[in-house]
This record gives C-alpha cells, sequence and structure tokens, in this order.
C-alpha cells in the first residue's frame, strides 16, 4: 500500500520534521543514531501519562487490513506494557492510501473528537473493519457505525461528516506521513523530541516494538 506522493509544503499545525539525527547533529543529547525527529501535530489526541517520556505515535489507514491486525495482535500488549504503566504515550494518526472512503473515514474520526470520542471510535472501526474498498466506510455507512458508539450524538457526527471540515486535515496528514518516509501502513514512530524517532513499518509482532521503545527507556 503506497503512500501517496506529496510535492505541498509541511503546515506547522500537521507536524513539521524538525531534523534527521546523524546528519551533522552536533548536540550533546542522548540520540538514537539514524532517527528522523518531528513535531507530533498539535491537535494530535493521545492516550496514556502526560508525564510519559516516550512517544508511540502510530499513522493507520482505518482501511488497511495490516492496521487492523496490529489493533488486534500488538496494540492491546503496547498498550498495557507501556500505555497503561505510564511509560509511554499512545498517538493515533490517520492517513488515507487504500482509497476513497479512508478519507471518509478518516474524517469521521475527528468529528467523533468533537464529542470526545477520538479513540472509542479508532477501536469501534478497527473491531469492525470491512474488506478493503468494499463500501463499508462511505459516510452513509459510517453514520450507520457510530450509532453503537455509546454517549456519542450521531446527528451531530452526521452533521459534522457531511460538512467535510476535517478533509483538509485528513489530507495534510497524509502528505506529512510521506514526508516522514512512509511507504505503507500501520507505520510507528517510537522515541521524543530529545532522542529522536526511529520508525517501524508495517504490523511487526510485539516483540519487534519492546525492542525498540526499551532501548529509548534505558
Amino acid at each position: 500500500m503506497p503512500i501517496p506522493g506529496n510535492n505541498a509544503k509541511s503546515q506547522s499545525d500537521y507536524g513539521i520534521i524538525t531534523s534527521t539525527i546523524g546528519e551533522g547533529e552536533q548536540s550533546t543529547q542522548k540520540k538514537i543514531q539514524g532517527s528522523v525527529n518531528f513535531d507530533i501535530p498539535n491537535f494530535a489526541k493521545f492516550r496514556g501519562s502526560d508525564s510519559a517520556k516516550i512517544n508511540l505515535v502510530e499513522f493507520g489507514d482505518y482501511q488497511c487490513p495490516f492496521c487492523k491486525r496490529f489493533f488486534d495482535q500488538t496494540e492491546p500488549q503496547l498498550m498495557t506494557e507501556y500505555v497503561d504503566a505510564e511509560k509511554a504515550k499512545f498517538y493515533f494518526l490517520d492517513v488515507s492510501i487504500v482509497g476513497a472512503d479512508s478519507l471518509t473515514l478518516g474524517q469521521g474520526s475527528w468529528c467523533a473528537d468533537e464529542q470526545g470520542k477520538y479513540y472509542e471510535y479508532h477501536d469501534y472501526m478497527y473491531s469492525n473493519q470491512g474488506q478493503e474498498n468494499s463500501g463499508w466506510g462511505t459516510p452513509d455507512k459510517v453514520k450507520d457505525l457510530v450509532r453503537n458508539i455509546s454517549g456519542l450524538d450521531v446527528e451531530k457526527f452526521s452533521e459534522c461528516l457531511d460538512s467535510k471540515k476535517y478533509e483538509s486535515r485528513n489530507q495534510q496528514l497524509t502528505k506529512f506521513s510521506n514526508q516522514l518516509g512512509l511507504t505503507g501502513t500501520p507505520t510507528m514512530f517510537v522515541g521524543n523530541s530529545e532522542t529522536g524517532y526511529t520508525k517501524i513499518t508495517g504490523a511487526q509482532p510485539y516483540s519487534s516494538f519492546k525492542q525498540v521503545i526499551d532501548s529509548y527507556l534505558q
């Protein structure tokens, strides 16, 4: 699932690459050689404790079957061992690479966020993911799906989705992910602004993530 090309300039609101560690890096701070450094978009939502030192930043497509595999098999262990233990914060940022419905599903996450249901939406959509480009993520289908999210006002959500007010946000996140060198989803960046971020591509087993995360916690 290749990431679409991007010729647009990044916007600070959507994140910005600040440096590539190891290329003329003169800082005396501890860095992970070869990692990239960037600012997390200022609107991004996280799970975990604000005091956690390490960030786990996932870029994913709601239609991507490998993202669902990561959600089902690896994410629960990361939550238990690092996020719930207040060692790391988890961020999910939506991109659209599979098809048109990915853009709709991504917009829906921010409409849910308006009601404080960003991660409830994230969990429900991955738990009930349909086949790629099968029509399960059309606006009407998404509006029906969110009826099952407890406490979400469907009428307000529908108005938000119909307005396409978050279409540009998803598009900008997709462009930003391309600038960060994504070749597919899911892709996780592990680290922080002081040490830089290491990229892990694909629905890798928990052990692969553990090795990288633990290297940052040492």
